[in-house]
């Protein structure tokens, strides 16, 4: 599509539309990548649960944190946590001091499971973005970064 013919506001609103028809897109893709040679039936949403987990280093993340860092609702990151529990890549645990908090614990099976593929996982990334320069890299980051601090 040529972009250069449109109005401010035209283009504002194809950047909106592209960011729902590209998250839709990339959970398809996603989730087809995890379901090759796989018999966890491991998802993109639970994939991206499970790297949110691990943005908090050796600390054990409540529901809360991680649904806060995941721009998603504390139902949605248990109904996510529930299933990735299902599979033992997860314990889901009361706070020993606070018992209204629910800690997110990763178990040494999905620390295995997700270190084996590592490597395929960030050449699934690198393969979706290789057509971006890295100036356009750079651009994406700052401007989607911007538009979650604004949201």
């Amino acid at each position: 599509m040529n972009t250069d013919k449109m109005t401010d506001i035209e283009k504002q609103q194809y950047i909106f539309g592209n960011i729902f028809l590209l998250a839709n897109k990339l959970q398809v893709k996603g989730d087809h990548f995890l379901a090759r040679d796989d018999k966890t039936d491991m998802t993109l949403r639970q994939w991206f649960l499970t790297i949110m987990i691990l943005k908090f280093k050796d600390k054990h993340p409540t529901l809360g944190e991680v649904a806060e860092l995941m721009g998603s609702s504390h139902q949605n990151v248990k109904q996510l946590a529930l299933k990735l529990q299902e599979k033992e890549f997860l314990k889901i645990e009361k706070d020993a001091r606070d018992g209204r908090a629910i800690r997110l614990k990763l178990t040494q099976k999905s620390r295995d499971y997700w270190k084996a593929r590592e490597q395929e996982g960030n050449q699934f990334i690198m393969d979706l973005l290789q057509d971006l320069s890295e100036d356009e890299i750079d651009v994406l980051c700052k401007s989607y970064s911007k538009i979650l601090d604004r949201i």
